[in-house]
């Protein structure tokens, strides 16, 4: 009933049926998150390339398991960090490259989770950073081009004391750049919007509403100059508004295939135009410091990778 609503042409028993179908060539891993790094290997030992829903793994270790599969089994792995892959994103790092606004001296971004029913749903059983501040690690990183420590961090724990309700976290760059993530699942902050300001030396950026794609001003950068004109003014990027982050997320997983498929190292880290595992790996791992500087152990292995690699995570 569910594939005639839906338009699907096939409907399988069972995962297992499904990676056993050789008509499939990817599959997008939206499990609950305790079983998606498992899920993952099995699909790329079934031969298939995988994008997967965030988070993609519980810890950094499991990240290291998936990476190594996928270089194994030469397989293409993406985490779904989709508001990265939206043009606002990636305008906005080109116009850092291009010193619109100098030298990045901070970054501050607030994420709440409003964007959708399911999204609250699933986050409210992750936490805001498994399930939001997830996408602010990528985020930060993305923009800033460079590997940040974490200073500090707070949770704000819900009625489960392993899951946090809101968590504000500090980071520090190489370059002396500082940054600030704010996210939460608060129903008090569900309305507020996803927003991001980016200060340097000549000048300030801001952007609001784009974490889906979807909202009034989430094609607009507010940019203000400092330098002698202290020039302000909004550029828009040219974007079709039926086309969200997850958009952009499905159209750069099927070209880092087909990018993979004409070369002949598919699956190792340096066959990627895109963000990899390997990516994945350091968004999971400052998550995990994240956690132990708010006080919180990091994200617990549920369900061990397939083997071999199960035996990989009990040797990190």
């Amino acid at each position: 009933a569910a594939c005639k609503d839906w338009g699907i042409e096939k409907a399988y028993g069972s995962f297992e049926d499904l990676l056993a179908d050789p008509a499939v060539d990817a599959v997008y891993n939206v499990l609950p998150a305790g079983v998606r790094c498992y899920w993952t290997v099995k699909a790329i030992l079934a031969g298939k390339h995988v994008l997967s829903e965030t988070p993609s793994v519980m810890n950094g270790w499991e990240a290291v398991a998936a990476q190594r599969a996928a270089e194994d089994h030469g397989r293409v792995l993406l985490e779904g960090t989709h508001p990265t892959c939206h043009p606002v994103t990636k305008r906005v790092r080109q116009m850092i490259l291009e010193g619109k606004i100098g030298k990045v001296e901070h970054i501050d971004l607030s994420m709440p989770v409003g964007h959708s029913l399911q999204g609250k749903m699933v986050c409210s059983k992750t936490g805001a950073l498994m399930g939001v501040g997830v996408h602010g690690v990528a985020i930060i990183r993305a923009l800033c081009g460079d590997e940040p420590v974490v200073v500090s961090a707070t949770a704000q724990q819900s009625e489960d004391p392993n899951v946090d309700s809101a968590m504000s976290c500090n980071l520090r760059f190489q370059s002396g750049a500082a940054a600030h993530i704010g996210c939460s699942i608060l129903p008090q902050m569900a309305k507020s919007p996803t927003k991001f300001t980016i200060s340097g030396t000549d000048g300030i950026i801001r952007v609001q509403e784009w974490f889906t794609g979807q909202g009034q001003s989430s094609n607009e950068i507010a940019l203000e100059q400092f330098a002698e004109s202290g020039e302000s003014y909004v550029e828009r990027v040219d974007n079709v508004v039926s086309r969200d982050t997850f958009y952009y997320q499905l159209m750069g997983f099927a070209d880092e295939i087909a990018h993979q498929k004409s070369g002949q190292n598919m699956g190792m880290p340096w066959a990627y135009v895109s963000k990899g595992p390997a990516d994945t790996v350091r968004n999971s791992a400052l998550i995990d410091e994240i956690f132990r500087k708010a006080g919180m152990k990091p994200r617990a292995t549920v369900t061990p990778a397939p083997e071999p690699y199960g035996k990989l995570l009990s040797k990190l």
